[in-house]
C-alpha cells in the first residue's frame, strides 16, 4: 500500500480519485468487487460499484463506456493464439475490425507485443512457439491493465451409464445431442 500511495503521489494523485466498476450482481463477482473497493480505499481511491445483470454489464463493456469491468474470459479454441491475440493485439483503437479485449478496454498495446503475437501464430517450431506465448503471457501479467484473478475450468460428474458426452473447448460447445444411456 505504501508503494501504491507513493506512485499515486508521483502521478499527482496523492488525494486519490474516483472510479467506477461495472459488476454482475451475482456472487462471487460482487464479493470480489467489494474486496477491490475496500483495498483501493486504503490508497484514497473511491470506487463506486455499479451492479447490473449480465446483459447490462457486458453491453456497457462492449460499448467501451466503462471505467473498470469485472468479467470472465475463457478459452475459445485449443490454440494459444485465441487468448494471446485478445490481450496483445489492438491494431486500431478507434474502430477495430476485430474487437479484442485490448480494444474493448481502449488499451493501446505496445507494438512489439502485437508483432510477437503475430509471429507466434505463424511459428512452426512448437517449442519456440510455446516460449513465445509464455513470454507474452508474462508481459501481459506484469504490464497490462488486465488483472487475472483465477482460471475457470469446466468439470462434469458423469454416471457410468452415460455414453458420448465430452466437454468442449468452451462452455458453449458442451453438446448433448451425442449423449445416450
Amino acid at each position: 500500500m505504501a508503494k501504491a500511495k507513493e506512485l499515486l503521489a508521483k502521478a499527482g494523485l496523492a488525494d486519490g480519485f474516483t472510479v467506477t466498476m461495472d459488476v454482475r450482481n451475482t456472487q462471487p463477482v460482487t464479493g470480489i468487487a467489494e474486496s477491490v473497493q475496500q483495498t483501493l480505499a486504503q490508497a484514497n481511491i473511491k470506487m463506486e460499484i455499479i451492479p447490473g445483470d449480465g446483459k447490462q454489464t457486458i453491453t456497457k463493456y462492449r460499448a467501451r463506456t466503462h471505467d473498470i469491468y469485472i468479467g470472465q474470459w475463457g478459452q475459445d479454441y485449443f490454440d494459444p493464439n485465441s487468448n494471446a491475440e485478445t490481450f496483445t493485439v489492438n491494431l486500431d483503437n478507434s474502430d477495430a475490425g476485430t474487437k479484442t479485449l485490448a480494444w474493448r478496454n481502449s488499451w493501446e498495446v505496445p507494438k512489439e507485443w502485437t508483432e510477437q503475437s503475430k509471429a507466434a501464430l505463424l511459428e512452426k517450431d512448437a517449442t519456440k512457439r510455446a516460449d513465445m506465448y509464455k513470454d507474452l503471457q508474462k508481459k501481459v501479467l506484469e504490464k497490462s491493465p488486465f488483472v487475472i484473478i483465477f482460471q475457470q475450468t469446466e468439470v462434469a460428474g458423469l454416471s457410468a451409464k452415460l455414453k458420448g458426452f465430452k466437454l468442449g473447448p468452451s462452455f458453449d460447445t458442451n453438446y448433448v445431442f451425442t449423449v445416450s444411456k
